[in-house]
């Protein structure tokens, strides 16, 4: 294959083509020859220009591009170099990272391109699918490409040009059955839009031999013997049986060695000796001592353990050592991705070489996390239905070969879209029959070996999300726990929103819509696609024509009972929708949110919406009974011709159980209410998509009944846990009545390392002039301490007000202002901070927790407001309801937990020093604002001016806080 192709790069003032303008362009050609397996290229000709945006430069990125407002304002408007890029491009392809942005900016600026685009992070994202970060930058780290992103036009084309040829060459060893496939999918009517099509294409072509090389060949030649003949790739992965030795609890607790344990954390222990950077801290010891003799006596413990502690291995040693002695299995749940990852691949293994005694560990997720290789092959089968079902499949086929999880999480899957179709290939309860699975028969099941895992291991890593699974009735999938007495909870002040979320219900028209339409979607006159139109394909020819005969008429039947529940099912979205504008009073640019209430339901306009869902109802009653009739008829087919038949009967049992799930929620929150739960509905803001949602009112009785009466120790962790120096309010809302608890403070000397500072006359929130205050503080802060900020807010829309009220004097300052919410990911907005010396990171509840900026980077902290939960939200409201005095018992522990973990971002190691700025006077006026101080750890706090905030700050940073003199508690 010979292919000349044009790589393009602009730099822009900013990220939205309607509002920002281009202010360089860099284009390069170069001409590409694909052989057997190599991949040469030159390049033909190159060309930049600046290009005078019309508008200031932020400064951010002025220091992210290093192009300032001297260097483009005599350059040419890009309408007058237009022309030139136009000729320069010719009818080549376009390649460029991210390209469409680069394409919108052109188009915006009426240079559409006819020329076909080949965006590398796309071709990454399938070729590359364990790389850890996407930028072109980081993927130039992991190709051995130095230096591949420098945020010039020019450069950027070049580095383009360099990771296209490199992502060539990674898909010239791609097995030829792989490559194959990809093109037989692209092949389709729809596949052939995908973009990359011609890519694979060419390099199939290009392939002289199909013999298999690589790690990924290897694999998969080593598999090939065992061909399955339905999958024209052959079982992609193999299952090796676990040799490991069954658990088997003895009889009586082997209890701990307190005093052993503790020998190993001692100055010159064992870990000092083993784990690089160690440091003896007594209050890690405490917490150890604590969780081995809850572990000994099988007691429930709260124990809260402040930043720097080293918390995590306070709890795995005694866990696996527990484990070990008695031959029991440890369950360890936490809230975050990192934290768990941060155990399984990083402190358990760092146990694992010190101990002196083997134990076995493993993850475990839940269903939907990992690929079934059965659900894949029928969705290869079907054919494609976009360029983005395409590209998912691809990115799908050449990571699995060389996956040993089968993990959703090693994907990269940025587009919505592509996640939605991940739940199509998953391999969730509903669809799974395990007992008649060849493919789990095989040995092709990521999900059982991963169950088996667990099964054999002392300590088992699982999230909050799973812990309670058991809870929802898994009527086909069974446990996805295996069965455990011990259990630790790490950041425990999450799981009761964690189990909210779990055992919470959502559905609107597109989801109900989804179900109906993947069972029969209408093409035409009394013409359908999908399940029931694959099943007649199936069946057609390989069953006898008496059974065909009434198969054919029961289908029929069922797809017109399906046409007539998606005109009902349009017609209630759109009463409830009436409905609820009615009489939801606040109007805006947010969604609405409305709580079912008991009063709302006796309106007069409810009994039209009851109405028209008993019409839906009914309809989706016949529906289901008939499709019952059809998984029955299909199971009776055993033994006949009919391609795959247990497949379709797992699918049509699937459909059955969620199209059943969802009518009985459904019918829950419009007809018959629980009382034990709360019901609402909202409608987007944007496609004004009605939504209704359950979730439980309570989840104490649960975490009570599932956990500290079934279990015989339970051990709940975090580094908030208490309001106001006790554990109240977290007993109650968990049930943990019967718990000890332990509250160790951090080994960090907050009074020297950080100023509390809280200004004396800044006007309460909801006063007048208090938003102007606040922008005002902000600027004059950020200057003095050239940025190194961290902003958290409670709202968006405050957020924005602030952040276009303080960019323009910051940045006159050569200061920095990065925003959530303007198109740029969190970890990209992270990256930025950590990076740009002098710079403002404004956020909002996300970011209140989970950051961990170490050092300079990050040395003020400013909480705009205290994080009190929005009185309307729905969750929140119906808690309320519950207290005598809500708002003390409920609003305020609960913002207490907040605002302690916004405070837990700013020093997280001994050498970290810095400023937190408080810009809410209620701390200081409310009769609450002593709890939330009182949760706080011993710092230097300051009540003064806002004046002298700028020059405290600046004072505290450059010279320490024992060289302070205070005075009637000013600095």
């Amino acid at each position: 294959m010979h292919q000349t192709y044009v790589a393009l790069d602009l730099e822009t003032t900013g990220l939205d083509p309607r509002r920002d303008a281009i202010m360089e362009l860099g284009v390069v050609r170069f001409r590409v020859s694909l052989g057997n397996e190599t991949v040469q290229s030159q390049v033909v000709d190159s060309w930049s220009s600046f290009v005078n945006p019309g508008r200031p430069i932020p400064i951010q990125v002025q220091q992210l591009t290093g192009i300032n407002h001297d260097q483009v304002i005599r350059a040419p408007r890009f309408g007058q170099v237009a022309a030139q890029l136009r000729r320069f491009l010719g009818d080549s392809p376009v390649v460029g990272h991210s390209i469409s942005l680069d394409l919108d900016f052109l188009r915006e600026n009426d240079l559409p391109l006819p020329n076909p685009a080949i965006d590398t992070f796309e071709m990454a994202g399938i070729l590359v699918p364990h790389a850890a970060r996407y930028s072109l930058a980081k993927l130039g780290e992991k190709l051995g490409l130095p230096n591949l992103c420098t945020h010039r036009a020019l450069e950027d084309a070049l580095a383009a040009k360099e990771l296209f040829v490199a992502l060539l060459e990674y898909a010239t060893r791609l097995p030829a059955p792989i490559l194959r496939e990809i093109n037989r999918l692209a092949g389709d009517a729809l596949g052939a839009d995908w973009p990359l099509r011609s890519i694979f294409r060419g390099v199939e072509e290009g392939q002289a031999r199909t013999a298999f090389r690589g790690s990924i060949g290897q694999q998969l030649s080593a598999f090939r013997a065992k061909n399955d003949p339905d999958d024209p790739l052959g079982p992609l992965f193999a299952v090796s049986e676990d040799e490991a030795e069954e658990l088997v609890p003895g009889k009586t607790v082997r209890e701990l060695d307190i005093q052993t344990l503790t020998a190993m954390f001692e100055p010159d222990g064992l870990l000092a000796h083993g784990l690089a950077g160690f440091e003896h801290r007594p209050q890690q010891v405490e917490m150890l001592q604590a969780v081995a003799g809850a572990l000994n006596r099988k007691q429930h413990l709260l124990v809260e353990a402040g930043t720097g502690t080293g918390k995590s291995l306070a709890y795995l040693l005694p866990a696996a050592t527990f484990a070990h002695l008695n031959s029991e299995r440890v369950v360890i749940s936490t809230n975050t991705i990192n934290l768990q990852d941060q155990l399984f691949k990083k402190d358990i293994p760092d146990l694992q070489k010190l101990l002196p005694f083997e134990f076995l560990a493993a993850v475990l997720k839940g269903r939907s996390n990992y690929l079934c290789q059965r659900r894949l092959l029928v969705m290869r089968q079907a054919g494609v239905r976009s360029p983005e079902e395409m590209r998912m499949l691809a990115r799908v086929m050449v990571w699995l070969p060389s996956t040993q999880t089968g993990e959703r999480d090693e994907l990269f899957m940025p587009d919505p879209a592509e996640q939605a179709m991940w739940s199509r290939v998953s391999a969730e309860s509903d669809t799974c029959t395990s007992d008649r699975c060849r493919f789990r028969e095989r040995g092709h099941c990521f999900f059982y070996r991963a169950r088996r895992a667990a099964e054999l291991a002392h300590l088992v890593v699982v999230n909050h999300a799973l812990l309670l699974s058991d809870v929802a009735v898994d009527r086909y999938g069974g446990h996805v726990l295996p069965e455990y007495r011990y259990l630790i909870v790490d950041e425990a002040h999450h799981l009761e929103a964690a189990i909210t979320r779990q055992l919470s219900f959502e559905a609107d028209q597109r989801a109900v819509e989804h179900i109906l339409t993947d069972l029969a979607r209408p093409v035409g006159v009394r013409r359908y696609a999908g399940f029931l139109g694959e099943v007649l394909t199936r069946c057609r020819g390989a069953i006898p024509l008496e059974q065909w005969t009434t198969l054919e008429d029961h289908v029929a039947r069922l797809q017109r009972q399906i046409e007539s529940a998606l005109t009902l099912l349009y017609s209630f979205f759109n009463v409830l929708g009436e409905f609820l504008r009615e009489h939801d009073q606040k109007r805006g640019d947010y969604d609405q949110r409305l709580r079912l209430t008991s009063s709302l339901r006796v309106q007069p306009a409810w009994s039209d919406v009851e109405m028209t869902w008993d019409n839906l109802s009914a309809q989706l009653t016949r529906v289901a009974t008939d499709l019952e009739k059809l998984c029955g008829g299909l199971t009776e087919l055993e033994g006949s011709k009919v391609s795959d038949l247990e497949g379709l009967v797992q699918d049509c049992t699937g459909y059955l159980v969620r199209l059943r799930e969802d009518q009985l929620q459904m019918n829950a929150c419009i007809a018959e209410p629980d009382r034990a739960q709360i019901y609402w509905a909202n409608v987007s803001s944007d496609d004004q998509r009605v939504a209704l949602h359950a979730a439980p009112l309570h989840v104490g009785g649960l975490v009570e009944k599932h956990l500290f009466h079934a279990k015989e120790s339970v051990i709940l962790t975090s580094a908030t846990l208490a309001t106001d120096g006790n554990f109240d309010f977290i007993r109650g809302r968990l049930s943990a009545v019967e718990a000890d608890e332990l509250a160790v403070g951090s080994p960090f000397d907050f009074k020297s390392s950080t100023l509390v500072y809280m200004p004396t006359d800044i006007p309460e929130p909801n006063q007048p002039y208090y938003q102007k205050t606040v922008e005002e503080a902000l600027a004059s802060l950020c200057r003095a301490t050239e940025g190194r900020a961290l902003v958290l807010f409670t709202s968006y829309s405050q957020l924005r007000v602030t952040s276009q009220a303080i960019s323009r004097p910051l940045s006159e300052a050569g200061i920095a202002v990065y925003e959530q919410g303007a198109g740029v990911s969190r970890v990209q907005l992270l990256e930025n901070f950590r990076t740009v010396p002098r710079s403002v990171l404004l956020g909002t509840r996300s970011f209140w927790e989970g950051i961990d900026v170490v050092g300079p980077a990050l040395s003020v902290l400013v909480i705009v407001r205290l994080p009190f939960a929005v009185p309307d939200d729905p969750i929140f409201a119906a808690r309320s309801d519950t207290f005598e005095n809500p708002f003390a018992e409920y609003a305020v522990p609960e913002a207490i937990l907040r605002f302690r973990q916004g405070f837990g971002r700013l020093i997280r190691t001994k050498t970290d020093r810095g400023v937190v700025v408080i810009l809410d006077k209620r701390l200081l006026t409310k009769s609450y604002g002593p709890m939330f101080l009182n949760s706080l750890p011993d710092c230097t706090q300051v009540r003064s001016s806002l004046a002298k905030l700028p020059d405290a700050a600046k004072r505290w940073l450059a010279k320490g806080g024992n060289t302070w003199e205070r005075k009637g508690g000013e600095p």
